[in-house]
């Protein structure tokens, strides 16, 4: 699959969840549809990283992104901030590692913006928090190679679950549907590094659009 089928696939999970979550709270089976988004985007973040031309045009495009998207984000959920916001800090952990890397020659130096970039997620309360920061981390690391990209997350998931494990037995078993999002993993491995149809900035408008459109349903407002 090319990566446009790939991030379709992503988005079209998202909308289930975000619909699920608002709008029919009680069908989990649209959560666990869900969680194939944050493996998928953050693959193609990382991926993002390793090919774009300019780094910090990159950056900046996310910046602007999860900027335009919290209005949208928050007047929906009101308790935590976007995705868009935990995908930058990742993928700005990464460069300033590699800076940091080239500058010392030191490959353990890497590990202060990684740990930064968790802090900042989780202050800021973005979606995915420090574990969709260690997501694109780990597919950073695992590259191009398939049995990577199936094992390097793994330990993300475990730890993401079992976060949750002093918010009580309720919480914990209600989040082991994070774990259904380790099928995303297997897609991936069916990556054929095509970049498909040039739609990059439609990915990135459906996103507050779609949280708005949720929203004026919720509300009664639209329908």
């Amino acid at each position: 699959m090319s990566a446009f089928i790939l991030k379709l696939i992503a988005i079209l999970a998202m909308v289930c969840d975000h619909v699920g979550a608002e709008l029919f709270p009680n069908m989990l089976w649209l959560r666990a549809v869900g969680r194939l988004t944050m493996p998928i985007m953050s693959y193609f973040a990382a991926i993002g990283y390793r090919k774009t031309r300019s780094v910090p045009k990159y950056l900046l495009r996310l910046g602007i992104f999860a900027i335009l998207s919290e209005p949208c984000y928050y007047i929906l959920f009101q308790d935590h901030s976007n995705v868009i916001i935990t995908i930058f800090l990742g993928v700005a952990s990464l460069y300033i590692a590699d800076l940091l890397k080239n500058k010392t020659k030191r490959e353990w130096t890497a590990v202060f913006p990684y740990i930064a970039a968790c802090i900042a997620a989780t202050l800021l309360n973005s979606d995915w928090t420090w574990a969709g920061v260690l997501f694109i981390i780990a597919f950073y690391y695992a590259g191009e190679r398939k049995i990577k990209i199936l094992l390097y997350p793994l330990p993300v998931y475990m730890l993401f679950v079992l976060s949750f494990i002093p918010k009580g037995p309720e919480v914990f078993t209600l989040n082991l549907i994070q774990l259904s999002g380790i099928s995303a993993l297997f897609l991936l491995c069916f990556y054929n590094g095509k970049k498909g149809p040039n739609m990059k900035y439609f990915f990135y408008i459906f996103y507050p659009l779609h949280l708005l459109v949720i929203y004026l349903i919720k509300s009664n407002i639209l329908f």
